[in-house]
């Protein structure tokens, strides 16, 4: 769940919060998913520059040769939505900026879960060591 020790789930989530986790696996015999907070909040650095709207909930449709098919109405030479299709912009607008949410929060919930880890106390991580692992 963190990269420090968690005794109590609690100590990291809460009910109803809404967090990233990623999938680790699907066990459609047991009808399981286990999924991982951890993994999710490690890796590089969130910056704005990297921010993919695939990655955060927004469909994109490529061709049979993988090339990116633009919106219905937007002209790809002139970058700019062409006149009459602004009910498709407004729907790629809101898809964006919903997809663009949820990478701030992503972006929050990594620089909580890291600055939580750093608050760690060292007398936290000896009591750490000291507690075998479940398995």
């Amino acid at each position: 769940m963190a990269e420090r020790h968690v005794e109590i789930p609690e100590q990291v989530v809460q009910v109803d919060d809404e967090l990233f986790v990623k999938i680790i696996d699907i066990d459609l015999e047991r009808r399981r998913i286990s999924l991982s907070l951890k993994q999710a909040n490690e890796g590089h650095e969130i910056e704005i520059e990297a921010f993919d709207p695939t990655q955060y909930g927004m469909a994109a449709r490529y061709d049979a040769a993988g090339n990116f098919i633009y919106p219905e109405g937007f002209d790809s030479d002139s970058q700019e939505w062409k006149p009459g299709y602004e009910t498709q912009r407004e729907e790629w607008e809101k898809q964006y900026a919903q997809a663009q949410e949820r990478f701030m929060a992503h972006k929050k919930q990594k620089a909580e879960a890291k600055a939580a880890d750093a608050a760690a106390t060292p007398a936290d991580e000896t009591a750490a060591e000291e507690v075998p692992a479940a398995e």
